[in-house]
């Protein structure tokens, strides 16, 4: 079975102690394949983690360069991801923006699947 790599949960929201209830509570929501319970826990969990809340911050601020390239959503998925590639290391650098390659890849694969949503 194929599909795509997903992140590890402790790679998203951290590993503070504080955090692992509401960890346990999403896993426990999956498990029991209870849609609103996932729901839930997920954003407990997220709202619970510092790591997960500073992330979106840094997320909100390539919000701008999303909306102006939306048009551009006739180029392919490698094109997008290379614009929006160069946008947020250009970004980085002005801003003193400090993220993990990892968490780099998230901000630009999905920004590069939001642009393609502007197709009318």
């Amino acid at each position: 079975m194929g599909g795509r790599k997903s992140h590890s949960v402790d790679r998203v929201v951290g590993k503070s102690p504080q955090i692992q209830p509401n960890k346990k509570a999403l896993l426990d929501a999956i498990h029991s394949e209870n849609v609103d319970k996932i729901v839930s826990s997920a954003a407990k969990l997220i709202s619970s983690s510092d790591v997960a809340v500073s992330n979106i911050a840094k997320a909100v601020k390539f919000l701008d360069f999303i909306e102006e390239n939306e048009s551009k959503s006739q180029l392919n998925y490698e094109e997008r991801k290379e614009l929006a590639s160069k946008e947020w290391s250009k970004l980085k650098k002005q801003q003193g923006i400090d993220t993990p390659s990892d968490i780099d890849r998230i901000f630009i694969d999905s920004a590069a699947k939001v642009i393609r949503r502007g197709k009318k």
